[in-house]
């Protein structure tokens, strides 16, 4: 008889394996993580280096992230708004140095301003970071997340985006209205594209190796030259 105890432990062990098996590491700056306030990080990401690679569970969790994209786009789509342009790619180029990246969409119809075309960016969020949220506002809740509409809007041409952030815990729905900063955007993309441009990576964001965000950093390694 098979052993209950051995198959919960092994049979989720095998699907996160199945997950890290098929997942790239991305090994290149993107537009959705250019608004990282540490210039040492931007540097890495664009220079190629993998750092640390999620495990199963946590690429699972981006996957859940796509499955809720996708459910709150049928949602407005039934109340009426309509949703394009999904995975367009906004590209901005410097002194041979391209930066990219892909929207989940533009909606039109919203109840707030039914002609205006809007980004349409969706993201999730535990019950804790939803509360955190809804203190601080999208702009301060994450300077990555603002960013990457920023520098969307900036590249598409739009004035307006429509941030939707999706509670896993309770499936409420917050949306706010985030309007294009140009002046500011401009001026992030050429300290990005300075940043990332030297011939080595700047000094760091974190005092020590053991600093909060440090800790949590994918480059963690490579930043203090950690070994195995």
């Amino acid at each position: 008889m098979a052993n209950v105890a051995e198959i919960l432990a092994t049979t989720p062990r095998l699907i996160d394996s199945l997950y890290e098996s098929i997942n790239q590491p991305r090994t290149r700056l993107g537009l959705s993580q250019a608004g990282h306030k540490c210039g040492r990080y931007l540097w890495y990401a664009h220079h190629g280096y993998e750092g640390d690679t999620p495990d199963g569970r946590v690429l699972r969790l981006f996957e859940l992230g796509n499955v809720v994209e996708d459910i709150v786009i049928d949602d407005l789509q039934y109340a009426g708004i309509s949703c394009f342009c999904q995975q367009r790619e906004v590209l901005f180029e410097m002194n041979g140095i391209t930066l990219r990246g892909h929207i989940d969409g533009i909606v039109r119809g919203l109840v707030e301003a039914p002609k205006t075309d809007h980004l349409f960016e969706c993201k999730t969020a535990s019950l804790k970071r939803y509360k955190e949220l809804l203190k601080k506002g999208y702009k301060d809740w994450s300077q990555v997340y603002y960013w990457q509409l920023q520098f969307y809007m900036l590249g598409l041409g739009l004035k307006r985006s429509a941030a939707f952030v999706y509670c896993k815990d309770d499936s409420r729905l917050y949306m706010e209205r985030v309007k294009l900063d140009k002046t500011a955007t401009i001026d992030k993309l050429a300290d990005v594209f300075s940043v990332i441009a030297q011939t080595c990576p700047p000094v760091r964001e974190c005092q020590d190796v053991d600093f909060f965000e440090a800790k949590f950093c994918q480059f963690r390694r490579e930043c203090w030259r950690l070994k195995e």
